[in-house]
């Protein structure tokens, strides 16, 4: 006897959104932060050299998502989750009310998940690049401190300090707004970005005929899965435009650290 489809697998179609590169990113991002974040609280070398190679891991890891961000797959480009004031603006009173915007319904980040992606870069990149410069005073100071006057050295290690504090509360913020969806709007946002894939509502069309390939407003090509005998995304060819591109910016962070 055949089985039978739930309606959550009839009316449904499975998409590609996030991309292997953009998931590693995302998860590697999260490691290098806490191990930075762990190792400033503790003593001795080993905590240190932790932090500091934690540091430059941070950097490489947020230079990639940047240049990832203009030449990654669709849904990991800046322009296409990145929207202006009035469309963030009305998206968030939206959501106060409880009410659907076409902004809701993309697949990707919304427009205060952008601006979160966005400060998360941002705090990201201040906190590793003021690294470079910092000191304690007491046993360590970045690679590039002799480099600037002690008056610059002092101005970028407050930086640093400072920015620790901003990166705990976009992190707060951030657990926050998956708590939100989880438990508010019934949206899992960490299972796609495990799996990559996120389910979307099927058209009219795609209910009558059975055929459950994403369409191009749902997914572009490059994104799609396989339904439908369509040709699967080169995954391959991503992948490999997403490594040369970090070991571009590894290579960079490594120059800087070894100056």
């Amino acid at each position: 006897m055949a089985r039978t489809q739930r309606p959550a697998e009839t009316h449904a179609v499975r998409v590609r959104v996030w991309d292997l590169p953009t998931r590693l990113f995302h998860w590697a991002l999260a490691v290098c932060t806490l191990g930075a974040c762990v190792s400033a609280r503790a003593s001795g070398d080993p905590a240190l050299h932790l932090h500091f190679l934690s540091g430059y891991a941070t950097l490489t890891l947020v230079g990639f998502r940047v240049l990832w961000g203009f030449a990654g797959t669709h849904y990991a480009r800046f322009r296409q989750f990145v929207r202006g004031p009035s469309a963030t603006v009305h998206y968030g009173l939206s959501l106060l009310r409880g009410r659907s915007t076409p902004e809701a319904n993309n697949a990707g980040h919304n427009p205060l998940g952008a601006l979160s992606i966005l400060a998360l870069l941002a705090v990201c990149l201040a906190l590793g690049a003021s690294g470079l410069f910092a000191t304690d005073y007491v046993a360590s100071e970045g690679p590039l401190a002799r480099y600037v006057s002690e008056k610059s050295v002092a101005r970028l290690s407050r930086l640093h300090a400072w920015g620790e504090e901003f990166f705990y509360a976009l992190v707060a913020l951030h657990l926050g707004a998956i708590a939100f969806y989880r438990f508010a709007r019934s949206e899992n946002l960490v299972g796609p970005m495990l799996r990559g894939d996120k389910l979307l509502p099927a058209s009219p069309e795609q209910r009558n005929t059975g055929c459950f390939a994403p369409t191009k407003a749902q997914a572009p090509a490059a994104t799609r899965t396989l339904p439908c005998g369509e040709a699967a995304a080169d995954a391959v060819q991503v992948n490999l435009r997403a490594l040369l591109l970090f070991c571009l910016c590894a290579a960079l962070v490594s120059y800087l650290v070894a100056l």
